[in-house]
């Protein structure tokens, strides 16, 4: 399997449909996320919105990255990893 890696800045229909499917692998109370929203997320200048391709094209996992600064320096933290149940245990989260 082949996948790469993309900072998502247009939040189209496939990003949409992914997030509504990994969300509740995620999170059994989350309410899910709007298009409007991850949009929101992939403009922010903190966010990084990070999505694992499958060359297909399929969508196999996703983190938001949360870079900002601090007096000492700068620092990230790293969100909401999920990969498709389907994609786990094949080195997709490492990437």
């Amino acid at each position: 399997m082949s996948v790469t890696i993309e900072v998502a800045t247009d939040v189209g229909d496939d990003i949409v449909e992914a997030f509504a499917r990994l969300i509740p692998q995620l999170s059994k109370s989350s309410l899910g996320v709007t298009k409007a929203e991850l949009q929101a997320i992939a403009d922010h200048d903190a966010c990084f919105l990070l999505i694992a391709r499958e060359d297909g094209g399929a969508i196999l996992g996703s983190l938001t990255l949360v870079v900002f600064p601090i007096p000492t320096a700068v620092r990230a933290w790293i969100e909401d990893v999920v990969v498709d149940d389907a994609a786990r245990g094949k080195g997709v989260g490492e990437l």
